[in-house]
């Protein structure tokens, strides 16, 4: 959702232009759309009752699935990505959000949560078949993957962004929400 971020690290590594990439700046996304159009987001998957175990349960009796060893091992290059990538370059280990919200939902006991976080992400084999696996399809060496992974790692706020315009229009959501005694929530 930010189109500075996204227009700042393009301009700097992008080699062809983003015409016809659809993006959205912080003024349509936080004024023109909500208070000017009115439009609402709407999340209807938020009010329905949703159960992770009569999920799983419905769809094994029902099509047959079968669930898979991690999250998102149906996919080879998404295992790959989110249980190497993401933890070696960036140190970021999807599993915390997910356990997190489970715990939240009261679906997951906190020491549970942390049982399955000491766990590996890969086992040493299956890592290697992988990574043989999406360099293959990426057509590139083991030796530039490594090459890449070992490449310093950029932050989002290496360059241009919203952080500071969103953090100056919570303030003044904050103080307009005091003054008028009305909640003024509009994406966040």
């Amino acid at each position: 959702m930010d189109a500075r971020n996204l227009k700042a690290i393009h301009k700097r590594f992008g080699d062809q232009p983003l015409a016809g990439y659809p993006t959205i700046g912080i003024f349509d996304y936080y004024f023109w759309y909500p208070v000017v159009k009115r439009i609402r987001p709407l999340c209807p998957l938020n009010f329905a009752p949703y159960s992770k175990d009569q999920a799983i349960s419905y769809l094994e009796d029902t099509v047959g699935w079968r669930s898979y060893p991690r999250k998102h091992g149906e996919s080879l290059f998404t295992k790959f990505f989110q249980n190497y990538y993401l933890p070696t370059k960036f140190g970021y280990d999807k599993r915390r959000p997910h356990l997190s919200g489970m715990i939240a939902a009261g679906s997951l006991e906190r020491s549970e949560a942390v049982r399955i976080l000491e766990q590996p992400l890969y086992d040493a084999d299956e890592l290697d078949r992988d990574r043989e696996y999406v360099c293959r399809k990426l057509k590139i060496s083991q030796e530039e993957l490594q090459a890449f992974m070992d490449t310093p790692s950029r932050n989002y706020s290496d360059f241009a962004n919203w952080s500071a315009t969103y953090s100056a229009l919570k303030r003044i959501q904050t103080i307009a929400q005091r003054v008028t005694g009305r909640s003024m929530r509009i994406y966040s």
